[in-house]
């Protein structure tokens, strides 16, 4: 009490002039009004649209508004003391600078919000850029990206983001420094993967960044981030540093992969760095860790530096005496990777390359893609090398169907043609228009009819991809009241959690509302069955699922009752290049961290919402892939789950 007393006098006390002076100013909802409405003039009446200033000022210019609507909610001030009324004048600032046709510069030397519009969900993100005193945009530019760690909290008015002192490390190597928002807490996986590459995609547009020596950091969870990005894209990134970062979530989490269905024992590999090791062919990897981390354990970082050694593609490795997880509280960590990084650029013409991949969305190693997978539900390998002086190149694959070869970065002498060994025999293949190789290891079978269409990058699910790409939400109205009723409540629930986890509201329509325009503009995110949700109804009879009330019948088998929901991810019959995902029956995830609420989710699934099991997901009645050609398959199908348990579902990291 006798700290707050002097409180509660000064409180009290309130000069009348002051009192009359606060009476008169603008509430927060009043100023949050104005830049709002401001915002929507200048979208409306902007002339040029690809312009630098509208591409920079107007997203900044939306994220003040996000964040004064945030502050707005609280009578309090962030840590860093900024107010609504700081935010919606910086907001209103960066609009009368649109209208001159300047573009915001951030100031050099200090840790600066950019922001963008995301197209997947047509919301706000921020991301953070140090530009060193000295830069010349006459030169080309290293670029460090930094993924932060996992704080619970994070938030865009208080992001995760580094010092002025580990700034400065960035500065005296030389180096643009960006830090992603990630997403708040995605483990820079899905939409936060996309981000990554999103804010990086901002940076060389707007700076000069030499794409050969982009560098790719991370700390504890943005360590795993580092581990699995880095893996997953060879030949993009110049060396890759992560800190504290975990490396196989079977062991971090306890799980047992023998007692998983197929499918989620595949989807938690895809994700794996330790599945990903032959990827680090060609690349350069220095990862630190603490000797007592009890957080992440040393044997994350230790083990696959030993699995680099195994496969002849060695890690550099730093482990620190006696010390935590939180060796990224301090400068060392920082000084001893971006002064190894700066020294390397990347190759993209190594000689030998190999490559592991799950899905058609990770499609590239360096000069080589993989264009389609023989069956799905197991990785691809390729192991490439060019021999004999550049004359000859060595290919040995696993469930690979059909490959591309660069031809322009690829160190294979030239010539008008190449004969490629394969599986069906020799082949004659002269180079394409398009200055690549393409090889056909296996024929595959179009569908009868054009439908369904072949997967695809960006085509080929599992759930979670739907929402890397644009999509809109479709709330069913053609049923009951009551079953409208719920459906409605459905989608608050869902949209609510996409919030917490995305940190923003997605677009959402009713199938009354959904234009012939959305349908080929969005991937759709369908709530209801075809006798609730008309959208559905339009293509239930294409769909490989018989959609009921709490009944789904595939492959001759019906699966019925009041427990039951229904996952489905298909390309949509309306408009073949984009996605359905339908939610039927009880709504899935009711006991998944909001962060992980479509990561264990295959092509998919028929779920008992009273069962749980690994990662808090529900018990797997029937569920599992669509083969490469969108077609069920009993070897792909799984009936049943582990043993079930009520396991804790926390991040801890």
């Amino acid at each position: 009490m006798r700290i707050e007393l002097p409180l509660i006098i000064a409180t009290i006390f309130v000069s009348t002039a002051v009192a009359q002076q606060e009476a008169q100013a603008p509430t927060a909802g009043e100023q949050i009004a104005k830049l709002e409405a401001a915002i929507e003039r200048a979208e409306a009446t902007s002339a040029d649209k690809g312009s630098l200033a509208y591409r920079t000022d107007l997203p900044l210019a939306r994220l003040k508004l996000k964040k004064a609507k945030q502050l707005g909610k609280s009578a309090f001030y962030t840590f860093s003391r900024v107010s609504v009324s700081d935010e919606v004048q910086a907001g209103l600032d960066l609009l009368a600078m649109l209208e001159r046709g300047e573009a915001y510069e951030p100031p050099r030397g200090k840790l600066t919000e950019l922001a963008y519009v995301a197209a997947n969900d047509g919301t706000v993100q921020p991301y953070y850029v140090h530009i060193p005193e000295k830069y010349d945009p006459a030169t080309s530019w290293p670029l460090i990206v930094f993924l932060h760690g996992y704080v619970p909290s994070i938030t865009v008015l208080d992001p995760w983001v580094l010092g002025d002192d580990v700034c400065k490390v960035a500065e005296k190597n030389g180096c643009l420094l960006l830090i992603p928002y990630g997403r708040r807490n995605t483990d820079f996986q899905g939409i936060g993967e996309v981000d990554v590459f999103r804010s990086i995609a901002e940076m060389r547009q707007h700076y000069s960044i030499d794409p050969e020596r982009i560098y790719l950091t991370g700390v504890s969870m943005g360590g795993m981030g580092a581990w699995t990005i880095g893996l997953r894209y060879p030949g993009f990134f110049a060396a890759v540093t992560p800190i504290s970062g975990q490396t196989d979530m079977f062991r971090w989490w306890g799980w047992d992969p023998q007692k998983m269905p197929p499918f989620k024992r595949f989807l938690v590999e895809w994700d794996n760095a330790m599945e990903l090791a032959p990827n680090l062919r060609g690349q350069h990897f220095f990862c630190q860790h603490g000797e007592n981390d009890h957080l992440i354990p040393v044997v994350e970082s230790r083990s696959m530096v030993e699995l680099g050694k195994k496969l002849g593609t060695p890690i550099k490795y730093q482990e620190f005496a006696g010390a935590s997880h939180y060796i990224y509280w301090d400068l060392p960590c920082f000084e001893n990777a971006w002064s190894w990084t700066k020294d390397f650029t990347l190759d993209p013409s190594p000689e030998h390359i190999t490559f592991k991949t799950y899905n058609l969305n990770y499609d590239r190693c360096f000069w080589l893609t993989v264009r389609q997978f023989e069956h799905w539900g197991a990785p691809a390998t390729v192991d490439a090398q060019v021999v004999d002086d550049g004359k000859r190149l060595k290919v040995a694959t696993t469930n690979v169907a059909a490959y591309d070869i660069d031809l322009t970065t690829c160190p294979l002498a030239n010539a008008e043609a190449y004969r490629v060994k394969t599986a069906q025999g020799d082949q004659n293949a002269p180079p394409g228009d398009d200055t690549r190789l393409h090889v056909e290891v296996s024929k595959t079978q179009p569908a009868e009819g054009g439908w369904p269409p072949a997967k695809r990058k960006g085509l080929c699910g599992p759930a979670e991809d739907v929402f890397n790409t644009p999509f809109i939400v479709v709330q069913g109205t053609s049923g009951s009241q009551e079953q409208n009723a719920e459906l409605a409540r459905q989608v608050g629930v869902w949209t609510e959690e996409w919030d917490g986890f995305g940190d923003g509201k997605p677009r959402v329509r009713t199938d009354e509302e959904l234009t012939d325009e959305d349908l080929e503009q969005f991937n759709l995110v369908l709530f209801g069955t075809p006798e609730t949700n008309s959208v559905i109804a339009r293509m239930a009879e294409r769909l490989p699922i018989t959609i009921g009330d709490h009944s789904y019948a595939l492959q001759g088998k019906t699966y019925q009752g009041d427990n039951l929901g229904l996952v489905l991810c298909y390309p949509n019959p309306l408009a073949p290049d984009r996605y359905v995902l339908i939610y039927a029956g009880n709504l899935y995830g009711r006991k998944c961290s909001v962060n992980h609420k479509h990561d264990m989710l295959p092509d998919f699934l028929i779920f008992d919402s009273t069962r749980f099991t690994t990662g808090d997901t529900e018990a797997n009645v029937c569920g599992g892939w669509f083969d490469v050609d969108w077609l069920p398959k009993d070897d792909l199908t799984w009936e049943g789950d582990e043993e079930e348990a009520a396991l804790p579902a926390a991040d801890t990291w």
